[in-house]
């Protein structure tokens, strides 16, 4: 019998036969998380799937029994957040169709938008396109463009992709009336 540990490392290793065979074999996996301790505890496959973009897998987990809005990871908690992250906008439009809920807390009542504006490791520099079409994704789907994180961070989308230099999504964020916290206080005097 298989864990979802090692299900999650055929994922994150890219061995996307592997992880289906897996899944087939033990459906039960699909709904599983991760009990490594650290930041990934409580991730599910459905997280690692969005954050590849293997879009095949993903559906294959949902129809197993993912929760497409599993908020149990301690990083970016949804899957939705975990696909922004890492600009994997097919997974993201999957996910949404799949009913990911697109306000949906990430992480100190971010957004996935949030996760898509930081832009990754690379502060959205590798990969611009993807993370400019999962910034688009979410915001026709409805996403608060305007939702600012709670805590120290107190930040809306734009300012973090300012902060990170993510031109791509700072340009979507400002034609869709994105604005930076600055400027939302400002309108509120």
């Amino acid at each position: 019998m298989a864990s979802v540990d090692e299900l999650i490392d055929a994922i994150d290793n890219g061995d996307e036969l592997t992880a289906q065979e897996l899944i087939e074999q033990q459906p039960a996996l699909a709904i599983g998380e991760s009990l490594r301790e650290g930041v990934l505890r409580g991730a599910t496959p459905l997280h690692w799937a969005a954050h590849r973009n293997m879009t095949n897998l993903c559906e294959q987990l949902v129809q197993s029994g993912a929760d497409a809005n599993a908020r149990r990871a301690q990083w970016w908690r949804t899957p939705l957040a975990w696909a922004a992250d890492a600009g994997c906008a097919d997974a993201v439009e999957l996910l949404l169709r799949d009913g990911a809920d697109v306000n949906g807390d990430a992480f100190g009542m971010t957004t996935a938008l949030h996760a898509a504006a930081q832009g990754g490791s690379t502060s959205g520099q590798e990969n611009s396109d993807g993370y400019r079409r999962a910034a688009l994704l979410l915001i026709t789907h409805g996403v608060d463009i305007n939702r600012r994180a709670t805590g120290d961070h107190d930040q809306t989308a734009l300012d973090d992709a300012i902060r990170k230099g993510n031109e791509a999504v700072i340009e979507v964020l400002v034609e869709h009336g994105g604005k930076t916290t600055a400027e939302l206080r400002l309108a509120n005097q």
